[in-house]
């Protein structure tokens, strides 16, 4: 059984898309940094399929990372 329902976190990963709104933390079960488990001061730039595309952007930041919806745990806004 997956850990968050995909369905719904796909649709407001959309939103969050669509709003620009910038997101504190996602948590993953693993990136395409090593040593990285988690993403910090992103915004979703594209959802897609069963993947979704989180950019990371200022000085010494790493730019567009793809994440399997699958794998991500969980997600902190920035308020």
């Amino acid at each position: 059984m997956a850990l968050v329902d995909r369905i719904a976190l796909r649709a407001q990963l959309a939103l969050l898309a669509a709003s620009g709104q910038l997101i504190s933390e996602v948590y993953v079960l693993a990136t395409q940094i090593p040593g990285e488990p988690d993403l910090t001061g992103v915004t979703v730039k594209r959802v897609s399929g069963n993947f979704v595309t989180f950019n990371q952007a200022g000085s010494g930041a790493i730019g567009d990372i793809i994440i399997a919806i699958d794998k991500i745990v969980a997600i902190d806004l920035a308020l």
